[in-house]
């Protein structure tokens, strides 16, 4: 009996997970750390794959885009460069834009500052919000063992780091 019982709850969490999986949210996750090994400001990016692909060639016209060529991922990557931006003090701050990767059903957008950031930092976040406007896009920045997290909603286009 408790076999059978233990058998039924595994197989609701399956399905459970399945259907979780099934009706994913489209969303953007950004970290932004300090990297004291390589003295830069690491900013990463995870989209998943299937919304890189239909949103940004949706956006920029490209039917045919695709994550697993180099022109695919530079093309969503520029992209995501022009839809980021990081102020401090009120000033658009330099990010470059070091490449993309794929991981299993995601591809990683690589960008870094030369410098640590200080306080007053404002950030701008419109990566694929207007093909998926009720998506949420996460930031979470590491600073000193904390982390401080925006979420940009339906009308978030700015939105600053309380220190």
């Amino acid at each position: 009996m408790i076999r059978k019982i233990k058998k039924n709850v595994f197989l609701c969490v399956i399905f459970i997970s399945l259907s979780i999986e099934a009706h994913r949210a489209p969303g953007v996750l950004t970290t932004i750390e300090w990297n004291k090994n390589i003295q830069r400001t690491e900013i990463i990016h995870r989209i998943h794959n299937h919304d890189a692909e239909l949103g940004v060639a949706q956006i920029e016209n490209l039917p045919l885009l695709s994550v697993n060529d180099a022109e695919g991922r530079a093309r969503i990557s520029l992209y995501v460069e022009r839809n980021f931006t990081l102020f401090q003090n009120g000033k658009t701050q330099n990010i470059e834009l070091i490449g993309a990767e794929l991981v299993d059903d995601y591809i990683f957008i690589y960008q870094e500052l030369a410098y640590e950031l200080g306080k007053d930092i404002s950030i701008r976040n419109t990566i694929l919000r207007e093909i998926y406007p009720k998506q949420i896009n996460q930031v979470n920045l590491f600073v000193e063992r904390n982390i401080k997290t925006l979420q940009f909603g339906e009308n978030d286009m700015i939105l600053q780091i309380k220190n």
